[in-house]
């Protein structure tokens, strides 16, 4: 999830999608309470009927949340590859049935989490974490982390496109040696671009009162509508996993 939702954002604003809609306005801790309450229960869930039960309330979730579903295919499909891998390697030892569960469980938590992270505020989730009382070092150590791997992420495509202005176009094999050097030497720039900024960053942080904890600077509060949002996913997590357990035939 994280390489879909970093790995998409080279070239648009990370939170453009986190608009004003419904979703959007949401408290970050209903969202929060509510997806991983759904992604948990969609991780145990054994039944094949039931895995594709929990997929289609992540697909519903993701088509009534107002995130562009063409932003979710894309970033999903960054993260297919290692679902797709993880679906073959159960699908050779367990069967096709397996194999197609494996990808629909995996398929419904990833899409639920991209929902989640395309549709709300990067600092306003991380705000939400502290406020449901997730240690300080966690929630700290996960906003400098996005915020440090988009920063390498700029430096890279800034160097991809100095490259293509001299004339680089890639190595013409693995043996090449001149592109493997190049490779190489972009490699280090990134780094010593990146730890520039890195520096730049921190003091500007010091500047606006970080010191070493990051403050939920924005109150929110739940109201009908984060109480509903909650309510109506709590509820079907809860069912799927009580038919799952055998309380419910």
């Amino acid at each position: 999830m994280i390489a879909a939702h970093v790995g998409y954002h080279r070239s648009i604003r990370i939170d453009e999608h986190a608009g004003d809609n419904w979703f959007g306005r949401l408290d970050a801790r209903a969202k929060l309470i509510g997806v991983f309450s759904l992604v948990v229960v969609s991780a145990i869930l054994t039944r094949f009927e039931l895995v594709f039960i929990s997929l289609a309330l992540a697909l519903t979730l993701a088509a009534v949340s107002m995130v562009p579903p063409v932003h979710l295919a894309k970033m999903y499909l960054v993260a297919l590859p290692l679902i797709l891998a993880a679906s073959v390697s159960v699908f050779l030892f367990g069967g096709w049935e397996r194999g197609v569960e494996m990808w629909a469980r995996t398929t419904a938590c990833v899409f639920s989490l991209l929902v989640l992270s395309a549709g709300t505020e990067s600092f306003a989730l991380f705000s939400g974490l502290r406020r449901l009382r997730v240690p300080s070092v966690i929630t700290t150590l996960l906003m400098l982390t996005q915020r440090y791997i988009l920063v390498l992420s700029e430096e890279l495509s800034r160097m991809t496109t100095a490259r293509r202005a001299r004339g680089f176009r890639g190595g013409r094999s693995l043996l090449d040696r001149y592109g493997l050097k190049v490779i190489a030497f972009t490699a280090g720039m990134v780094l010593v671009r990146s730890l520039r900024r890195a520096d730049n960053i921190y003091e500007g942080l010091k500047g606006k009162g970080f010191s070493k904890d990051m403050r939920p600077w924005r109150s929110s509060s739940f109201a009908i509508a984060e109480v509903l949002f909650v309510t109506v996913l709590l509820f079907a997590a809860g069912a799927l996993l009580l038919v799952q357990s055998g309380v419910i035939v």
